[in-house]
């Protein structure tokens, strides 16, 4: 892929942690961390240059991506201030998921468990 593409929530995302000065307030492996979670959160929106997007987007659904980047980067914010890595105290509570519990599809096939004969 041509190297000046890119995906334009992430100059969103970027600004908005430069906005709430997220670098003196957390270490670079967290900022890392949010701004991982706060793309996961949001389209993707590949784009040449900037410039373009904006002449080329009206107003409304600008100001549309900007409250989803503002609410997806609180999100990635809560995530990493309460991150359970952090907690020793509650390494006991920890919830693990097996597929059935994460989703459930009309056509999963069930594990096999049983023996195999080949004749």
């Amino acid at each position: 892929m041509e190297s000046n593409i890119h995906n334009y929530m992430e100059v969103l995302v970027g600004k908005r942690f430069i906005e709430l000065d997220f670098y003196h307030s957390y270490t670079l492996d967290q900022i890392t961390d949010m701004k991982c979670i706060a793309l996961n959160q949001l389209p993707t929106l590949y784009i040449r240059y900037s410039l373009d997007m904006l002449a080329a987007t009206p107003e409304k659904k600008l100001g549309q991506y900007y409250r989803m980047v503002i609410s997806a980067v609180e999100n990635a914010e809560k995530m990493v201030a309460e991150d359970r890595r952090e907690r020793q105290d509650e390494i006991d509570n920890i919830a693990v998921y097996t597929a059935k519990d994460r989703f459930d599809l009309e056509d999963e096939e069930v594990p096999f468990s049983g023996s195999l004969k080949i004749e």
